[in-house]
């Protein structure tokens, strides 16, 4: 198996200067296809070399043998921006996930290879995130990317001796969930105030309480999705089709819309716009600690305090785990004291 022929080779004994020599060793496979080249290393004696070799050769005999120097030899900028061009290009969250790769191909760690990055430097970025500010969902989301980005570069581009450096690691814990719900004086203040921005986004706000659909499905919907008393939603985040239910007052929310050209969609603001116009809406309402995602989460909640069941609420919302379901869901003790008697 491995070549016993190859004759020594002078070099420098530094920092003396004293001559030696050096015994280089290849080892090969048996059968020789297993990997694409011969491994090799030098020794001080011919002794060590041939031991070395009998060694590697005994693993590779065995099947024992990992083939690390792809894993050594790509760093985590060269991994993850492969993983941009082939992996995130296909998520709905593109550009998000981008702006996360982007931050790690910033970071001290970038340059180094996959096979030398470790649980620790996982769990000092951690630490130090935490420490400068971040949430938690932000740093479990960072961390997320590398732990996807080694089981891709283990199952799907066959790089051996991968050890996920995220899989050990304490994830930070979740941040305390909110409880915010917008009252009905709240509601109509941003309803009246949006309004004075622009003519459409009361509309949108009032729909998102009334639906429990996303910022982006709302921008999304088209005229000729809204059959009956249903909107059947075909681009949803998870990527799932989905039939929500119409209330009286979201059909005439629509209806009192301008009509679309034909097939056309309701609303044609973009959806950072919206993003945007909310926190100025709710500065101008004099409201704090609301968020839009929160209007969603208000909806939610009045399905729950309307009689539906939880999987029934689940169909309407798309959340697809009820532990996803019971974070956005917090009843009204009002109303939970009312059913007491």
């Amino acid at each position: 198996m491995g070549e016993r022929a190859i004759p020594p080779a002078t070099g420098y004994d530094s920092p003396h200067g004293l001559l030696r020599k050096t015994w280089r060793e290849l080892a090969r496979p048996d059968p020789p296809q297993r990997i694409s080249h011969p491994l090799s290393a030098s020794f001080d004696t011919k002794a060590e070399a041939q031991r070395w070799a009998a060694e590697i050769e005994g693993d590779m005999s065995r099947a024992r043998f990992v083939d690390i120097r792809e894993a050594e030899s790509t760093t985590l900028f060269e991994a993850l921006k492969r993983y941009q061009s082939e992996v995130s290009v296909g998520k709905k969250g593109e550009k998000q996930e981008k702006v996360r790769i982007q931050k790690w191909q910033d970071s001290d760690l970038a340059h180094k290879s996959l096979a030398s990055l470790r649980s620790s430097d996982m769990a000092a970025y951690r630490d130090a995130e935490i420490k400068a500010g971040k949430s938690t969902a932000t740093v479990r989301l960072d961390l997320a990317v590398i732990s996807h980005l080694y089981t891709v570069a283990a199952k799907d581009w066959g790089i051996e001796g991968l050890t996920n450096p995220c899989r050990a690691i304490r994830m930070p814990k979740g941040s305390k969930q909110r409880e915010r719900r917008p009252t009905a004086e709240e509601l109509k203040a941003i309803y009246k105030f949006a309004g004075e921005i622009n003519p459409v986004l009361p509309v949108i706000f009032e729909l998102a309480v009334e639906t429990a659909m996303r910022r982006s499905e709302l921008m999304m919907l088209r005229k000729d999705q809204v059959r009956g008393k249903v909107a059947y939603l075909e681009d949803t985040k998870n990527g799932e089709r989905r039939s929500v239910p119409l209330s009286s007052r979201a059909l005439a929310l629509l209806e009192g819309l301008p009509t679309p050209i034909a097939g056309g969609r309701y609303f044609n603001l973009k959806l950072n716009t919206i993003s945007n116009y909310f926190p100025r809406v709710c500065e101008k309402a004099k409201i704090t600690d609301l968020r839009l995602h929160d209007l969603r989460h208000e909806a939610t909640s009045r399905l729950f305090e309307r009689g539906f069941t939880l999987m029934e609420v689940a169909s309407i919302t798309g959340h697809k785990t009820l532990a996803m379901l019971k974070r956005y869901t917090h009843l009204s003790p009002q109303d939970l004291a009312e059913k007491l008697g």
